[in-house]
């Protein structure tokens, strides 16, 4: 009896953990950065992750730096996803929602 409510908590719990998982940025190989979980990660770029609140690399312009802030905030709102295209309530106390920039 113990094991199977081991078992159903962590059924419950380990979809929860990835939920809740650290967004992060990465560098493909023709320089553009994306925003995701670590579970979005191509294998190839797993050497290249860095936390996506890192400091972005220096020359960044003032409209780069809005469009990344926007793709984080997207990227952190997509966890949250339901199947019909809604949001769970939670997205919005864990998510920052970041107006999507008028700036190229």
């Amino acid at each position: 009896m113990k094991l199977r409510t081991l078992v159903m908590a962590l059924a419950v719990a380990l979809p929860c953990a990835a939920m809740s998982a650290e967004l992060v940025r990465w560098t493909d190989d023709s320089g553009r950065m994306s925003y995701g979980v670590m579970s979005d990660v191509p294998q190839r770029y797993l050497n290249r992750v860095v936390p996506a609140d890192a400091p972005l690399p220096p020359g960044t312009t003032a409209c780069e730096a809005r469009w990344h802030r926007y793709a984080a905030s997207v990227a952190c709102f997509d966890q949250y996803r339901l199947v019909g295209g809604g949001l769970k309530p939670e997205a919005f106390q864990r998510c920052t929602e970041v107006p999507q920039p008028d700036c190229n």
